[in-house]
């Protein structure tokens, strides 16, 4: 019994390249997504540190009612209760600047501008002429190869094309058609993050505004009245902390000047 002929008529050269390049472009859509699982767990991690850093936040302006209301006739409980205040806020700071910068990759965007701005020469009729071409090979081959050879190397033939298939390069529409979606998805995710960034800025900064002026108004009610070391730690310890909460804001400001610079005028509204 000749086993060519009886098993090789299913597998045509092109049902098995069909079926090779599935399985082949199945495996490299897992192996992306396993990819970009790993990629997003240091992001999600951020995103859930800063997320609490800010309930925190909350919270502690919550507690600002309570400290006003607790200090209005007693500077010196002020004075206390702003100091430790002050403590968590910076302690709330760290943690949120701990967390990790933004996620953009600047140079990828930038590629990908480049690519996506560029424009697409006319290929219709050099790839009817490709076609056409391609066409005539293999009939000109059909013709000339005997029926047994073509048989005995179906397989061999069908692997070397899917290989060939899939291995093929972007054209140049195709490359800038997913050049200008990539471009599009990173820049509204990185304003996004950047303005987040921004918005807990601009409540640090509203919330030591605040204790400054409540400090102001204890160290007038304190004038005339006799002050102890505790509570001058006090002042002072209030004042040095939202130092070094500037401090970690700069140096914060200053990682992200770069995507400031590439993600577009929304980001410019960064605190």
């Amino acid at each position: 019994m000749d086993i060519r002929t009886t098993f090789m008529p299913s597998l045509t050269t092109g049902g098995m390249a069909e079926k090779l390049k599935a399985l082949k472009a199945e495996k490299l859509s897992a192996q992306k997504q396993a990819m970009d699982d790993v990629r997003d767990v240091p992001r999600k991690v951020r995103d859930d540190t800063r997320a609490r850093a800010k309930e925190k936040l909350m919270q502690l302006f919550e507690r600002m009612k309570i400290i006003k209301k607790l200090g209005e006739n007693d500077p010196k409980m002020m004075a206390k209760l702003l100091a430790q205040a002050m403590k968590e806020l910076k302690a709330i700071v760290k943690e949120y600047v701990r967390a990790g910068g933004n996620s953009s990759d600047v140079s990828g965007y930038a590629a990908a501008q480049v690519t996506a701005s560029t424009p697409v020469p006319d290929e219709t009729k050099d790839v009817e002429a490709e076609a056409s071409d391609a066409v005539s090979e293999v009939e000109t081959t059909s013709e000339d190869v005997p029926t047994e050879a073509v048989e005995g190397d179906t397989a061999v033939e069908a692997t070397a094309e899917t290989s060939e298939t899939a291995e093929k390069p972007q054209t140049p529409l195709e490359a800038k058609t997913a050049a200008e979606a990539y471009v599009k998805t990173e820049r509204d995710r990185a304003q996004g993050e950047l303005m987040e960034v921004g918005e807990f800025m601009r409540l640090v900064r509203g919330f030591m505004k605040a204790t400054k002026e409540l400090l102001e108004t204890a160290k007038i009610k304190l004038t005339f009245q006799k002050v102890g070391k505790d509570t001058v730690e006090d002042f002072r310890s209030s004042y040095e902390d939202m130092k070094d909460i500037e401090e970690e804001f700069e140096d914060l400001s200053k990682g992200l000047d770069d995507e400031r610079a590439v993600f577009g005028p929304k980001s410019v509204l960064y605190a």
